[in-house]
């Protein structure tokens, strides 16, 4: 058996006070199957210094599909 990649997403924790928990989690679908991690970490800190925010954390999030090898 193997497993085919499916789709991919990433999820940003923010820090910010306003928060009730002082943490917002946030999830973006459709990731690129070739995003490196250092793009997804750009992109999140891009995104907090937008909303006044620390990024806290990235979690990239992958949907495989199990495949039986053809015969």
């Amino acid at each position: 058996m193997n497993y085919e990649l499916t789709e991919q997403s990433v999820q940003f924790t923010f820090g910010n006070k306003r928060y009730k928990s002082g943490l917002k989690n946030k999830t973006y679908a459709n990731v690129d199957k070739d995003a490196s991690a250092d793009s997804l970490i750009v992109v999140g800190q891009a995104i907090a210094g937008l909303q006044d925010d620390s990024l806290d954390d990235t979690i990239l999030i992958q949907r495989r599909r199990v495949v039986e090898p053809a015969e």
